[in-house]
C-alpha cells in the first residue's frame, strides 16, 4: 500500500528500509517492464549522486531475501543483460 508505506506478502507484513521500499515501489509502478540498473539507480538517488555499479544489485538482493525467501513463486526477476522486473502475485 503506497499511501501507508506498508508492504505485505500474503498476510505477512514485511519491514523494508526506505531505499528498499523506494525500489520496490518503482518496480511495482513499472510492473511487466524490464528496468535497467541505471534506471533504478536514477530513481533512488539524486541525479548528482555517484552511485556504485553494484548498489542496485545489493538492494535487489535485500528485497529478494525479504519478499521472495521461502516462496516458490518469485516476484522479483532478473532479465539477464537487461535488468530487473516484477511479476504480480498469483
Amino acid at each position: 500500500d503506497i499511501n501507508s508505506r506498508t508492504v505485505k506478502r500474503g498476510k505477512q507484513e514485511i519491514k523494508l528500509s526506505s531505499r528498499e521500499y523506494k525500489i520496490l515501489v518503482y518496480l511495482a509502478l513499472n510492473k511487466g517492464r524490464v528496468l535497467s540498473r541505471d534506471q533504478i539507480a536514477e530513481n533512488i538517488y539524486d541525479p548528482d549522486h555517484d552511485h556504485e555499479s553494484n548498489i542496485v544489485d545489493v538492494y535487489i538482493n535485500f528485497l529478494r531475501n525479504k519478499i521472495d525467501k521461502d516462496h516458490d513463486h518469485k516476484l522479483i526477476l532478473t532479465v539477464r543483460g537487461e535488468g530487473y522486473t516484477i511479476k504480480g502475485s498469483r
